[in-house]
């Protein structure tokens, strides 16, 4: 017997757990949680002062935000402006280490801490009860982490509140970080053309180079790198074959050296599936982006009150 669940599965998630397992019967769960409110502030010209007033009230809330360094970022503007609540003030992202995740999950928990500033990372299996307020501050990247952060809010079934406070300016900004997680062709050339000008410096051997370094280089190509960039290039030349890598650890730091393999056979970036997937992931943020940005609010408030499943993804995201 072969059991299968998940909190979220559109046709694509549901296509392939069919594909994989050999089930023999769906069943759907269309609960609808009414006690959810959507207050659609998106594109409000001072959202730092709608937040600043609503922390300021003193329920529980968690603010999301798009990165780890605007998770810090706007927790010292909430401590600052908002004096009264800076100790009950904290941040939580994929950079702390798993301990202090799993501290400041404690304290958010056990009420110590009353407003979490988080990326996605505090996001889909956190069952916390008392949680009034979700602040979308950021554009997630897609229907299932905006289904799944507007989802962390009342699930105690009192009334809760998602506040969407995103605006257009936060499309460029991920779609600028998704292009540096996966970016185009002559980017990656860039990077390549480095590697094997390196490898005819060094010769047959291996030769020891960071992201960051390998950027900088890479950028004296004529278009600016980045370190993101430089690192999918490695991954996805190594899983093309034109390089090999070794790791080795010391002194508590990662070192990572370089080979460049010479081959005459002919790949295409598309043969990567790292490559592919984070084309993918461009794709379905357009789509997201368009939907997110141009529907209305009762569409807005069905996405957050009511599960992802098959046949319920929104016009232009599947």
């Amino acid at each position: 017997t072969v059991l299968a669940l998940t909190a979220t599965a559109d046709d694509g998630i549901a296509d392939a757990i069919r594909g994989a397992l050999p089930l023999d019967e769906l069943v759907l769960d269309e609960t609808e949680r009414a006690n959810l409110g959507v207050d659609d502030r998106r594109n409000l010209k001072n959202r730092d002062d709608y937040l600043v007033n609503l922390v300021a009230g003193g329920e529980k809330t968690v603010v999301y935000v798009n990165s780890r360094e605007q998770s810090v970022a706007v927790a010292r503007t909430l401590r600052k402006r908002v004096p009264q609540m800076a100790p009950l003030i904290g941040f939580y992202n994929a950079g702390l280490t798993r301990a202090e995740r799993a501290r400041v999950e404690q304290l958010f928990r056990t009420d110590a801490l009353k407003v979490l500033v988080a990326t996605s990372a505090f996001g889909e299996g956190v069952n916390i009860p008392n949680i009034r307020h979700v602040v979308l501050y950021h554009l997630p990247y897609n229907e299932v982490e905006f289904n799944q952060m507007s989802g962390r809010a009342g699930r105690d079934g009192a009334a809760a509140q998602v506040h969407l406070l995103f605006g257009r300016g936060d499309a460029c900004v991920n779609e600028q970080v998704l292009r540096d997680m996966t970016p185009d062709h002559d980017c990656l050339a860039q990077v390549y053309r480095r590697l094997r000008a390196l490898q005819r410096d060094h010769g047959d051997g291996f030769f020891t180079l960071g992201n960051v370094d390998l950027a900088k280089l890479a950028s004296e190509g004529g278009h600016a790198v980045s370190s993101q960039s430089a690192a999918c290039g490695v991954a996805v030349f190594r899983e093309l074959g034109l390089i090999e890598t070794h790791t080795a650890y010391a002194s508590g730091e990662i070192t990572r050296s370089i080979r460049v393999v010479d081959t005459a056979s002919k790949v295409e970036l598309t043969d990567s599936v790292r490559y592919r997937e984070g084309l993918g992931e461009r794709a379905i943020f357009s789509a997201f982006r368009d939907w997110a940005m141009g529907t209305d609010a009762a569409s807005l408030h069905v996405r957050v009150s009511r599960p992802i499943l098959p046949g319920s993804a929104p016009r232009g995201t599947r």
